[in-house]
């Protein structure tokens, strides 16, 4: 049986996706974004995945279509025009480096690699050599995701400060209300990172909501680039996979 606190909890990341969804309409699809991608697959078996040439067609259609590539240095400072975005990558697989890096090095596209320390050499996982290879990279950025790629909301204050590596930003694991207490984001924010990120979907126009530390992102699943592209607005289980 669910326990009230935890309904509660759900109720409260329900209400808070509705309200960051709406701001996202209200202040217009051409709003800067924060894009969240996680690893390719040929056939794409949940909306965190999504195939190579989706991924190549969307980042073509971007820069054709005049969006603007945010620099890290751009995104940190907190000046965000319309029509512009930033690409960041979670776990990270080693995809990012086989199939994302050489269209983002042809685009010259700036990006983040938000890496779970734990993860890298394990099966599909970013290589220790690869990861090298993309932090020579001026285009590649390397964010904090966690050692163990953990649920914040049951660690203690000690356990989340174990799981913080040293970077200028950070992404939650998993990323909503219902993984992410207020007490982690409290926490979080007086860690030293400039920013840290959710991965509940919305424009950046609402860090005035959101604050700094729990910025939005949208997920980059197929069907989220077939709306996008076919300039359509996105549905909740179009860039969101839970």
């Amino acid at each position: 049986m669910v326990s009230v606190k935890t309904r509660l909890i759900r109720e409260h990341n329900r209400l808070y996706k509705f309200w960051m969804r709406l701001l996202w309409r209200l202040y217009g699809m051409d709003s800067p974004i924060v894009l969240m991608v996680h690893g390719f697959k040929d056939k794409p078996q949940s909306a965190f995945e999504l195939t190579q040439a989706s991924f190549e067609k969307l980042m073509q259609y971007m820069v054709n279509n005049g969006w603007h590539a945010m620099t890290q240095e751009e995104l940190l400072s907190g000046e965000w025009k319309k029509k512009s975005f930033y690409l960041t990558f979670d776990d990270v697989y080693d995809t990012v480096y086989t199939g994302a890096f050489p269209v983002l090095q042809k685009l010259g596209i700036p990006f983040t690699i938000f890496v779970t320390r734990d993860l890298i050499d394990k099966d599909t996982y970013i290589t220790r050599k690869h990861l090298g290879e993309l932090k020579k990279s001026p285009l590649c950025r390397v964010g904090a995701h966690g050692v163990q790629h953990l649920v914040f909301r049951n660690l203690s204050r000690k356990e989340v400060s174990q799981q913080c590596t040293v970077s200028d930003t950070f992404a939650f694991p998993y990323g909503r209300i219902v993984e992410v207490s207020s007490k982690n984001r409290r926490q979080i924010a007086k860690t030293g990172y400039s920013m840290s990120f959710s991965a509940l979907e919305g424009t950046l126009r609402a860090s005035w909501f959101t604050g700094k530390h729990f910025l939005p992102r949208v997920n980059v699943s197929e069907r989220f680039v077939e709306k996008f592209m076919a300039g359509e607005f996105p549905r909740f289980k179009d860039c969101e996979g839970r």
